[in-house]
């Protein structure tokens, strides 16, 4: 499918925010961390809600294990991001995708734990 238009996105970005994306790229490797600005084919499962809810997000960000789901969630935590953790994404209620229209002006970040093992 074709990328949406490219809209401005509602966050002004500090430094740690813009750093956010390669911190985690180290932590899981580059081709487990997604640009969530913008909604393409890769993106739009973890951007849109089943039923309801959908936005933009700073990144996407798929750990493979317990030690990187731990140490992503302290990097977004530390570059002072809401963490949006997300399954399998099913949910009716569009809880698991972000929403932009908040007064929370920190940019999303979606943990996607669909990757993660058991050991």
């Amino acid at each position: 499918s074709k990328p949406q238009q490219d809209t401005p996105l509602p966050w002004q970005l500090t430094e740690p925010q813009k750093e956010l994306p390669s911190k985690l790229s180290k932590i899981v490797g580059r081709e487990h961390v997604l640009d969530g600005t913008r909604q393409t084919s890769k993106t739009s499962a973890f951007l849109k809600g089943t039923r309801l809810g959908q936005g933009a997000a700073l990144c996407i960000v798929q750990p493979g294990s317990l030690r990187e789901a731990v140490d992503c969630l302290k990097a977004i935590v530390d570059a002072d991001c809401v963490v949006i953790p997300q399954g399998a994404n099913t949910g009716l209620t569009g809880g698991s995708v972000p929403r932009n229209n908040t007064p929370d002006t920190r940019p999303p970040t979606i943990l996607s734990l669909k990757r993660l093992t058991t050991h």
